[in-house]
């Protein structure tokens, strides 16, 4: 994706206009953890705590001793500087400056944000103690010290009758039943139990990039708010009253930040347009790689089954994946779907997961007891 610092700026920007408290990012905020990058990041973001909003951090599964780390020059790649659990806290400072406790053996911490909220920030990922060159670990979990503290914080919000909000990178619930492995915590039901006996009502996670709202046992709520850079530039807005928790997904439209900025590239004044061609051509390498081995299909019907996938893709991504019955039942009696019944079975369950959804992905209320 080119233009990130311009959509960066223009979120800045929205930022800076509508004041919240403070901005939380839930990992995966680097490519493969180049410390430049994050680098680059915290200064783009600089204006917001400036204006006294906050920047709280937690890394995702790219961040932390990431061994893909590169720097590319032309048409040759070479080894860029990894992020290291102290530089992430030097980089992201403003977290742990202002935290009212912070794990000891993890990037996790915890700040009441008022008398009725404490925010909990865990550190959910697996990584390397030292730089390296070996692959990422795409898994997450929750050390056991790290849960001890979590417990530690869980009955300091309870006996302070403040109501606990967590977040992290990985996702506690299933969210799609084919991305589940690597993405749902290795221990869920450990962190499960915790939150179950104390009563969390809301989760936030990432890592699965897409914009989703689950519920899991016992009534807690996981909001995954889509990636920023994936097919539109959302965000999340969440406004706590005494009563009650609303989340409510937001899109950055930066076609009107560019032609507002007075911008003169073209591409850049039409970026939405140039982020669902780009989605939909990732999307086309998919279904073609799944696709290379039949020859039975013409040109035509492949290009079909392209746009068909690409479509239920969008609204994946969007969280505009919510079908009714009939809905369901036109999409299995396509043509499209039976050709994927009869030439692909994975493409055929990808199309089958995404009709699971039952619920609206864009927004929630919770009311506080």
């Amino acid at each position: 994706m080119l233009y990130q610092t311009e959509s960066l700026e223009a979120f800045v920007a929205e930022a800076l206009e509508k004041r919240p408290t403070g901005v939380i990012l839930t990992g995966d905020m680097t490519l493969n953890g180049e410390k430049a990058s994050a680098e680059t990041l915290a200064k783009l973001l600089a204006p917001l705590q400036e204006a006294s909003i906050m920047v709280l951090s937690l890394p995702g599964n790219h961040e932390i001793y990431n061994g893909w780390a590169r720097i590319f020059k032309e048409d040759k790649e070479f080894y860029a500087d990894q992020i290291s659990p102290q530089d992430f806290k030097e980089i992201f400072s403003e977290g742990y400056e202002k935290a009212d406790s912070v794990d000891q053996t993890s990037l996790s911490y915890s700040i009441n944000l008022n008398d009725q909220y404490r925010l909990v920030l865990l550190d959910s990922c697996i990584y390397d103690e030292q730089v390296n060159w070996n692959q990422p670990n795409t898994n997450g979990r929750l050390k056991k010290t790290t849960l001890e503290w979590l417990k530690e914080q869980l009955e300091a919000a309870k006996q302070q009758q403040q109501t606990p909000l967590l977040f992290m990178h990985h996702n506690l619930l299933e969210h799609n039943s084919l991305l589940k492995e690597g993405y749902v915590l290795d221990n869920s039901a450990q962190l499960q139990q915790l939150i179950t006996a104390y009563q969390v009502p809301l989760i936030f996670s990432g890592h699965i990039h897409i914009q989703d709202i689950a519920e899991g046992p016992a009534g807690v709520q996981e909001i995954v708010t889509g990636s920023y850079s994936t097919q539109e530039l959302g965000y999340g807005v969440v406004t706590l009253t005494d009563k009650a928790i609303n989340y409510q997904k937001k899109v950055i439209d930066l076609d009107q930040w560019a032609a507002k900025n007075k911008s003169k590239n073209s591409q850049l004044l039409h970026y939405s347009a140039y982020q669902a061609k780009i989605f939909q051509q990732d999307t086309n390498h998919m279904v073609r790689q799944q696709l290379a081995s039949v020859t039975e299909l013409t040109e035509e019907q492949i290009s079909t089954l392209c746009t068909f996938i690409a479509k239920m893709n969008t609204a994946l991504f969007t969280g505009d994946d919510t079908y009714s019955q009939d809905e369901k039942e036109t999409i299995r009696h396509s043509e499209e779907y039976q050709l994927l019944a009869t030439y692909s079975y994975f493409l055929k369950q990808y199309v089958d997961s995404l009709l699971e959804d039952n619920s609206p992905d864009n927004a929630l209320t919770l009311s506080i007891k």
